[in-house]
């Protein structure tokens, strides 16, 4: 058994995209893998100058479905990089970007919950103006996966 990331992971793209409102995309499928670390960069919020406040958060959800029955990951099942994070996760928002130090920057979540699909929730608040964020999912397991 090989023990490198390159032969026990797989990485998946969720969306990369210039939001400007909240982004609800389907699922990343787990199947078959043990757990997975999100990363997410943002980049720089347009208005984030502006009154009130404007932010992004970042919401991790779980579902046994692609495309729908997604609910908040508990705190028990996210791994959090406190590079970035805050270290707190209330109803699966890991990250909270509110100020212009916060933007341009990646934060990553790990998962090791149980259900088979996983995504990423960017919810805008107070029209931040078009961000460029993109969402990158590894995936990991402790044998190669088979291949698709």
């Amino acid at each position: 058994m090989l023990r490198d990331k390159l032969s026990h992971a797989k990485h998946e793209l969720m969306f990369a995209d210039t939001l400007s409102a909240t982004n609800d995309p389907d699922g990343v499928d787990l199947k078959g893998f043990t757990s997975a670390t999100v990363i997410c960069s943002v980049g720089e919020i347009t208005n984030i100058a502006g009154s009130p406040q404007p932010s992004w958060t970042l919401k991790l959800q779980e579902s046994d479905s692609a495309a729908s029955g997604f609910s908040d990951v508990d705190e028990g099942d996210m791994l959090l990089d406190y590079g970035n994070n805050d270290g707190s996760v209330a109803s699966g928002v890991f990250a909270t970007i509110d100020a212009a130090d916060e933007d341009d920057v990646n934060y990553t979540v790990g998962y090791i919950g149980t259900r088979r699909y996983i995504r990423v929730v960017a919810t805008a608040i107070n029209a931040p103006g078009n961000t460029p964020i993109a969402v990158t999912v590894v995936k990991e397991s402790m044998q190669k996966p088979q291949s698709d």
